[in-house]
């Protein structure tokens, strides 16, 4: 689960925990790490959830170089009190028709994606934009991967933020709607079936195209443990409904399911 989760379904949720993070302002090197326990789909499209235990790793320098394996790696080349845009690689790890899921402690051993083949690690390169509205933040990004699927995603949302102090400490929160877009390359790799992969697998043969492919929302809340900020508990909540060709395919109707939700705790300490 955690070589697709993380950068598929935990990537979305995760969205918005570094800019929300609470963590002391620094115009150098800052580095964040912790773990965590995530409850996810085994899959993108299954009906069946795993707990994964997973590591939290984010590197920053001042508000202009980021990287972790869930927000990928990034560089603010426009930076200023609304606007950010720059470049952003992200890593997709590969799905195994094995069922293989290398941090999973509880569930997720499913045979449903026997004879759909491997999908190899992809690495998606392309740019994004963040416009900040006050208290809303509105982002997009274009990546298109050059290994494994081979296709093309963009990602769309909006977030809400705030600071609560109704429970004592002060409580940075973050919600919002998203959606994803895909061409027919990325959602038949991971959706489609073909005539030999249906002879092996069992399903029916299936050819999918793109548009839109999921929608949802997601939510974080940060709790700073200490005065500085060094120490955070992160609180991440999200549900998102496969769309399109993706929903239709036989995968999802006959093995899994079209409604996906993610919760997850995490626990960070950041080093300056």
């Amino acid at each position: 689960m955690a070589r697709i989760l993380i950068s598929s379904i935990a990537a979305s949720a995760f969205a918005g925990i570094s800019a929300a993070q609470g963590q002391p302002a620094n115009d150098g090197w800052a580095l964040t790490v912790g773990t965590g326990a995530l409850y996810s789909p085994s899959y993108e499209g299954d009906d069946d959830y795993s707990l994964s235990i997973l590591p939290n790793v984010q590197l920053k320098y001042g508000d202009r170089f980021f990287a972790s394996v869930q927000e990928g790696v990034g560089y603010n080349a426009i930076n200023n009190d609304r606007l950010r845009a720059g470049p952003i690689a992200r890593v997709r790890f590969s799905r195994d028709e094995s069922g293989d899921q290398t941090f999973a402690i509880t569930g997720g051993e499913t045979d449903d994606l026997r004879g759909l083949g491997d999908v190899d690690t992809s690495i998606e390169l392309g740019g994004f934009v963040d416009y900040d509205l006050a208290s809303l933040k509105l982002g997009a990004e274009l990546r298109q991967a050059v290994s494994g699927h081979d296709g093309l995603v963009a990602d769309l949302g909006a977030r809400w933020s705030g600071v609560s102090t109704m429970l004592g400490p002060p409580l940075i929160w973050s919600v919002g709607p998203r959606l994803r877009l895909t061409d027919d390359q990325y959602t038949s790799t991971y959706f489609g079936v073909t005539p030999a992969q249906a002879i092996a697998s069992g399903l029916p043969e299936y050819e999918a195209g793109g548009g839109l492919y999921s929608y949802g929302a997601g939510a974080t809340a940060i709790l700073p443990l200490t005065r500085d900020g060094t120490w955070s508990a992160v609180f991440l909540a999200g549900y998102d409904r496969l769309a399109g060709d993706a929903a239709d395919g036989p995968l999802v109707q006959l093995r899994g399911d079209e409604d996906q939700a993610t919760f997850g705790v995490f626990i960070s300490y950041t080093f300056q």
